[in-house]
């Protein structure tokens, strides 16, 4: 037992006259230092997040090759020499007379590690986060903005009710400790509540919306009036305990000040919570106004617009944006909002209008709305691989953004045809949904997900979103249509044709189609089915019904010229009727695309290339299978031509 601590006395004494334990201790001291200016620094230098991780490896692996290193070398006034052996530095060692310490460089060293290393530790020791419950993992404190309740007695203040709100939640989203639930987020999970008023939002309703929400912490306030004075109170509260931690209240004389003090509350939340940086244009009420509008009125007819685009109601909703435009020619929202709606609506030349429009406005704004309108200009005028990567942008800023998870999964499917990538986005939209208890009010994200899985052959489920959509859109014949499709390939043949009949009675009594494009629409379930005969003699039928219909002859020309059955009759008939549809229609880019793939089929490559060549530049938006056929005639008329 002596022994055993001899020889640990003996190696304590080695490892400090090789100054090892020094060494050690400047290593940990500095390796400290280093990781708290790096948690401050990389941030503000835009590293990405591995930088951090990379340097701490760097430390760790650097630990232990320091203490050998420090183990076989040593520093002295000479250099670094190789450190004796005990046994010759003892030889070497000469009784000296005692003398007083002198300061050495290396002791102030080490007391200015210790007094740094003291000061970083202290205020994580000892000085409590007055914020600790509200902090996400991330560290940022999530928000959610609550309508706020208008108390002033007069009807005219409740636009303000989501109005205010929505303010709110845009001047806070500039914060880089915040993370704000935007307002559709917030509005999809209230309307999914019939029954809810802003009246009845009591604390505990907001939490559990809040909670929904993934945040933990909510602002819940009203709106009062008292002759021309207007007062604004809100309250900052803890979603889980229902805890009050601040009373804020703002006061303006008219209802055109409610700007001004949709600002001072967020320059008041921003300041309670510490805010370390604001976006500078933020700050600024000139660029503020810009970015919404200096009219309230202006702002109403925004207001009542986005609601009835949201309500699906595009007439309304075009009317109400185009009012709002015309008060203030500068309000960017109501661009961006318009183009949506005409987009949505089938009128694609007047949403590039809008488009073109808003994007002039583009450095004018923030991050995120400049991010919205790259989406939406790269939605009609460039490719999807530029589509994609704003909206992934915008995600990183809004992930629980269902409109955009749609849309994301929405161009890998219709643009790029991968469907298991559409799969995952389309899946998480309705993921978030049924997290906050509601549904996704787009019948079309239940036939781009559920013909997803007819794809990829996951019939089960592809089954399951058709009668999730049909549930929440009864007799949505599109749906029916991809079901009748899903009973072919399972050889469910009566229960196709129950589909079928089904789809020919809801498009008699919900859409008043003509006879002719209800055909039509069954030879598109024969050509998912490769029920070719079938597809055939019903888009003739179509056609003879209405002979100088343009999208009923392109319908048949399109067929025969694309899937090789009895190729140079039918290629020969298709490209002799696609003409008649073009005579009618010159500039219809489908048309002048069926021609060009005829022509190409017949072996005209040099004609084709130019017909397909102008078809694509008519072209309303991207299309993908348009793109292929382009390259693949550019590609043979390069080969001709060698």
């Amino acid at each position: 037992m002596t022994d055993s601590s001899d020889k640990l006395s003996q190696f304590w004494q080695e490892l400090k006259r090789r100054k090892v334990i020094r060494v050690m201790a400047m290593y940990a001291a500095t390796a400290f230092i280093i990781m708290e200016a790096v948690d401050i620094m990389l941030p503000r230098l835009g590293l990405p997040d591995w930088t951090v991780t990379f340097i701490i490896i760097l430390l760790i692996v650097g630990f232990p090759i320091t203490i050998i290193l420090s183990w076989i070398f040593d520093i002295t006034p000479e250099g670094v020499i190789k450190t004796e052996p005990v046994q010759i530095a003892k030889k070497k060692e000469t009784i000296p007379e005692p003398v007083k310490r002198e300061m050495k460089i290396s002791d102030g060293v080490i007391a200015l590690l210790v007094m740094v290393v003291c000061i970083l530790i202290y205020p994580k020791i000892f000085k409590k986060d007055k914020f600790e419950g509200i902090r996400d993992p991330e560290g940022k404190i999530s928000i959610a903005v609550m309508p706020f309740e208008n108390l002033s007695g007069d009807t005219l203040y409740n636009v303000w009710q989501g109005g205010f709100q929505n303010l709110l939640i845009i001047s806070l989203s500039n914060s880089e400790e915040l993370s704000v639930r935007q307002y559709q987020a917030m509005y999809t999970i209230l309307e999914s509540n019939k029954d809810l008023t802003n009246a009845s939002i009591t604390p505990s309703v907001a939490s559990e919306v809040a909670i929904k929400l993934e945040t933990r912490t909510f602002i819940l306030g009203n709106i009062l009036k008292a002759g021309n004075k207007i007062r604004v109170n809100a309250q900052l509260v803890n979603a889980k305990t229902e805890e009050i931690y601040k009373t804020y209240e703002v006061d303006g004389n008219t209802e055109d000040d409610i700007f001004t003090m949709a600002d001072s509350l967020s320059g008041l939340i921003r300041n309670y919570l510490e805010i370390k940086k604001l976006i500078e244009q933020y700050d600024s009420p000139t660029i503020t106004r810009s970015i919404y509008t200096n009219s309230s009125e202006a702002f109403e007819y925004y207001i009542h617009g986005w609601e009835a685009f949201m309500g699906f109601d595009f007439q309304s909703a075009s009317e109400w944006l185009s009012k709002a435009i015309e008060t203030d020619s500068g309000f960017i929202h109501a661009y961006i909002a318009l183009s949506f709606n005409y987009n949505i609506s089938g009128n694609v030349n007047l949403s590039k209008k809008w488009c073109n429009l808003a994007y002039k406005k583009r450095d004018e704004l923030p991050l995120k709305e400049k991010l919205m309108l790259d989406h939406l200009h790269a939605y009609h005028f460039e490719t999807p691989i530029e589509e994609i990567k704003y909206i992934k942008q915008i995600l990183e800023l809004d992930e629980l953004n269902t409109t955009y998870w749609y849309l994301l999964g929405l161009a890998y499917y219709q643009k790029l045809k991968d469907y298991k990538e559409a799969i995952i986005y389309l899946e998480k939209a309705l993921e978030i949904h049924k997290k906050w208890g509601s549904n996704y009010r787009n019948p079309w994200i239940y036939v781009c997900l559920g013909n997803s899985y007819h794809q990829v052959n996951e019939h089960k489920k592809e089954k399951e979103v058709y009668e999730l959509g049909l549930r929440l859109f009864p007799d949505y014949t599109r749906i029916i249509q991809l079901q009748a499709i899903c009973a072919f390939s399972q050889g469910d043949t009566d229960k196709a044709y129950e589909f079928i009949s089904k789809y020919k009675s809801g498009r008699k009594n919900k859409s008043l189609w003509p006879e002719s494009r209800i055909l039509s629409g069954v030879a598109n379930i024969y050509i998912g089915a490769n029920l070719f005969d079938k597809a055939e003699f019903s888009y003739r039928q179509a056609l003879q019904l209405d002979p100088r219909n343009p999208a009923r002859i392109n319908d048949l020309a399109w067929f025969l010229i694309d899937n090789d059955i009895n190729v140079n009759v039918n290629v020969n008939e298709g490209v002799d009727l696609i003409q008649k549809a073009i005579d009618l229609r010159p500039d219809n880019w489908y048309y002048l695309d069926t021609k060009g793939w005829g022509l190409y089929k017949q072996g005209r490559v040099e004609e084709a290339l130019k017909v397909l060549s102008d078809a694509w530049e008519l072209r309303p938006r991207y299309n993908q299978d348009g793109y292929e056929r382009l390259q693949e005639v550019k590609k043979a008329f390069s080969s001709q031509n060698r």
